[in-house]
């Protein structure tokens, strides 16, 4: 998960470079990443949103934010899959589980493609799409969810995750709407 955050933290800093240099959104706001959580969401996903943007720069373009809190959601997804899938190659899912587990891995997939798309369409300018994307990336969260049994392991990483993808969805509204 470092090396992660360590190369999402130098994306980031592409980015606002590519942003400061005159590369700038039209009309998108600058303010501070406090700012950003504070008027995109409401506890408890304003401490996930804190936690989310705090290696952020203190003032950049709200894009930026967007930007990041997306990668960090790919990057997760990313990890979930990866724990899920080892899970079932071990045997460590109960076969009644198999099946969703194996949906939970096609939501991410789902996800984690909207994901990709929004932070592309942002870096480029590109707010079209944006809404949906990350509407489509919350409801596979939550249809993962739903196919769980309580307590496997797969529920709290699909909660942390699902969360996560609604403070990205909260501050992407902050550009796009709801």
């Amino acid at each position: 998960m470092m090396r992660a955050t360590t190369r999402t933290t130098l994306a980031l800093a592409t980015l606002l470079l590519s942003l400061t240099s005159g590369d700038a959104c039209a009309n998108v706001p600058l303010m501070r990443w406090t700012d950003a959580c504070f008027k995109a969401c409401r506890p408890p996903l304003y401490s996930l949103c804190q936690e989310a943007l705090r290696q952020a720069p203190g003032v950049a373009e709200l894009t930026a934010y967007v930007v990041l809190a997306a990668r960090l959601a790919k990057s997760s997804y990313d990890d979930t899959v990866g724990r899920a899938e080892r899970m079932i190659a071990t045997g460590s899912v109960p076969g009644d589980q198999r099946q969703a587990y194996q949906q939970c891995i096609d939501r991410y997939a789902t996800a984690r493609i909207g994901m990709v798309a929004v932070t592309n369409e942002l870096i480029n300018c590109d707010f079209a799409n944006a809404g949906k994307e990350l509407a489509d990336a919350a409801a596979a969260m939550v249809a993962c969810g739903r196919g769980l049994s309580p307590g496997t392991p797969l529920v709290a990483m699909n909660a942390a995750d699902r969360d996560l993808t609604m403070v990205v969805s909260e501050l992407g509204a902050l550009l796009v709407g709801k």
